[in-house]
């Protein structure tokens, strides 16, 4: 049934992915994207090897119909490991069909959309707990994820719903690092984002305190010993060039808050 759902749609499709309603069932289809460029990935490198920190060496993205196996195969290892992941209802070469991972007719939301729509600092405060807890879990689990960003991470009811595994930092990084990477990519995406929201800025601090106490050591302290060489970069004015520019000050001054109050405690 969705084997042949999946088949006769993925021609028509032009998006990468797209939600479908299928026998009263709201569906997802992600198909093979193009590859990305190598050269995409070299200003990141560079920085990465100039400030020599592994967790920051990009993770290429395949694409085509590497990156569906890939896919497929981080969703089924993930799931084994207890980890909330979409459920895979059908796969082909070049796509998935995947289940939507709302509940009961109630649909998710990204953490990012959950976090932007509160109003008050006590809802602030439980989704940004609901994030770190959940992240937290997956690394007790001795699992990773791949692009860690609040928009991968779902909220249905009270429960979390990581997505979006095109790529396997594990086969550039080890374990310890690709944990360390999920922080910073989780970090960056918050800060990235609700930098303009005075509220949710004083909020994400104490909230991210208490999800790297909650770590484990080894991902803490390999955390921690990134912080100085990164937050030299806040020796540049990127503050003089535009949004962008103000967001990565933003971020680099609250990495140095962290550095501090990790160290102090």
């Amino acid at each position: 049934m969705y084997e042949n759902f999946l088949l006769d749609t993925l021609p028509q499709q032009q998006a990468n992915i797209a939600s479908y309603t299928h026998d009263g069932q709201k569906v997802w289809l992600k198909k093979a994207a193009k590859r990305n460029s190598r050269l995409a990935y070299l200003p990141l490198t560079l920085l990465a090897k100039w400030l020599r920190i592994e967790a920051l060496k990009p993770v290429p993205n395949l694409g085509g119909e590497q990156s569906i196996a890939q896919e497929a195969a981080r969703i089924k290892a993930l799931s084994a490991a207890g980890v909330v992941v979409p459920t895979i209802l059908a796969e082909a070469p070049e796509a998935l069909l995947l289940a939507d991972a709302g509940h009961n007719g109630q649909p998710s939301q990204t953490l990012l959309d959950k976090l932007i729509a509160a109003q008050s600092v006590e809802e602030i405060d439980h989704y940004l707990a609901l994030g770190t807890q959940a992240l937290n879990d997956v690394h007790a689990r001795q699992c990773y994820l791949s692009e860690a960003f609040a928009r991968n991470i779902l909220v249905r009811q009270e429960e979390v719903v990581f997505i979006d595994f095109e790529t396997d930092p594990g086969e550039y990084h080890e374990l310890t690092d690709c944990m360390v990477r999920d922080w910073h990519c989780f970090i960056f995406s918050l800060y990235g984002k609700l930098s303009k929201r005075d509220m949710h800025r004083e909020r994400l601090t104490p909230a991210l305190l208490g999800g790297l106490y909650q770590a484990t050591p080894e991902v803490r302290e390999r955390f921690l010993d990134t912080l100085p060489r990164l937050t030299r970069l806040a020796r540049f004015p990127f503050q003089r060039f535009g949004s962008d520019g103000k967001k990565i000050a933003i971020t680099l001054h609250a990495l140095s808050v962290l550095d501090h109050q990790l160290r102090t405690k």
